[in-house]
């Protein structure tokens, strides 16, 4: 509770406060009247006719309260101010600042700081990607897979791996190229391999119509201030524009819309441009891809899409994992966040951590030849 209430917004609280005092005040005054007034029917209909209306606010701030104070829950796109509410608890106390070039640098989250040097011997894994690798909706960081992965290499292979995490939410392939241009210029640390995971909405900014999109989205937040500055009337809010709003129920059809045109083409240029970059600078590169949880099953809508990613980075010899096969069959164990967040939940980031581990320690001699050989001559893993 203190931790939620600390995330709320002064003025709100503030606001609370005062309406609960006249609330208080309002019940002393008619309950008062109705002593006074007693014997005269008309103004006793009128008392308790306010009493009735009285308590219907009542009930409805004590539901507000709770939603303030003890629901907790985060969304898709981060509208609801319940999910804001849960990324000042969750998110803001892990967040870090890392420095690039000048006054450029970006926030992170994690629960500890990037290094400022990585030993000779130990082989330096980045993660970098959007809001499934920043972990959006995982309220405990230790619970992302880039988390999992650094604290099961270091059981199985204490001292021989770091992984770090420079993921952000809202980023996409822009902006992991322009990350990883900077942190190469920036020398130290040391980073051997890359690893960029790519969820399948990251090609939207590859589309030009798709900034209208996102305008159009704003547009539909509330304005008027019930609805605007409370937790429970904006979720009810938020959960009904769900619904009704064509922006929101189409979104993920003209994602996948966008693997068949020119948006594809483009992506695919600025893959091999970054793999390419990090060739060039002695660094590994390697992909990981995140499939669209919510829509898995037999159904599954997307698997063009995942064919097209994982066809291309083999022809340009970049190392690819594909999440799809391995989450699929643990649809049914719910992979998301919650019914209003598509976002993967700290079960599917343990599968996805599991795969990933398999999947670099099978590499074994590649991850030596991909990047930077460390001094002694040997990736660590190589070869066991």
């Amino acid at each position: 509770m203190l931790s939620s209430l600390r995330a709320l917004p002064i003025g709100y609280v503030i606001a609370m406060l005062a309406w609960m005092a006249a609330g208080v005040a309002a019940l002393a005054l008619l309950l008062r009247l109705r002593r006074k007034w007693k014997g005269r029917a008309a103004r006793l209909r009128v008392v308790h006719g306010l009493l009735s209306l009285w308590m219907l606010l009542a009930a409805v701030t004590a539901i507000e309260l709770y939603f303030a104070l003890f629901f907790d829950q985060s969304d898709s796109f981060n509208m609801t101010n319940l999910s804001q509410k849960w990324f000042e608890r969750h998110v803001r106390p892990d967040q870090r600042r890392l420095e690039l070039r000048g006054r450029e640098g970006i926030t992170y989250r994690d629960d500890r700081s990037f290094p400022e040097s990585v030993p000779p011997d130990v082989w330096h894994i980045c993660f970098l990607g959007d809001s499934f690798t920043f972990g959006h909706g995982v309220a405990a960081v230790s619970d992302r897979f880039s988390n999992r992965l650094q604290a099961a290499l270091e059981a199985g292979r204490p001292g021989e791996y770091l992984v770090t995490n420079l993921a952000d939410a809202g980023t996409d392939l822009f902006w992991v190229e322009d990350v990883i241009r900077l942190v190469l210029q920036r020398e130290r640390p040391r980073i051997d391999t890359f690893v960029y995971v790519l969820c399948l909405n990251d090609i939207e900014n590859f589309a030009g119509e798709n900034v209208e999109f996102y305008r159009r989205l704003g547009s539909h937040g509330p304005r008027f201030f019930l609805f605007r500055d409370t937790y429970f009337l904006n979720f009810v809010y938020f959960r009904l524009m769900q619904f009704t709003v064509p922006e929101v129920r189409g979104y993920y059809s003209f994602v996948r819309d966008f693997y068949a045109g020119e948006p594809w083409q483009r992506m695919q240029s600025r893959l091999a441009d970054v793999a390419r970059m990090c060739e060039v600078n002695g660094t590994g590169f390697r992909v990981v891809v995140f499939p669209f949880l919510h829509n898995l099953g037999p159904d599954y809508r997307f698997d063009e899409a995942h064919d097209k990613i994982v066809r291309f980075c083999r022809e340009q010899a970049i190392p690819v994992l594909d999440l799809e096969p391995v989450l699929s069959p643990h649809v049914d164990e719910g992979l998301t966040v919650n019914r209003f967040d598509a976002h993967p939940n700290e079960r599917a980031h343990a599968l996805a951590a599991a795969a990933i581990e398999k999947w670099l320690l099978e590499a074994g001699q590649g991850l030596r030849v991909e990047g930077r050989e460390p001094e002694g001559g040997t990736a660590p893993g190589a070869g066991r």
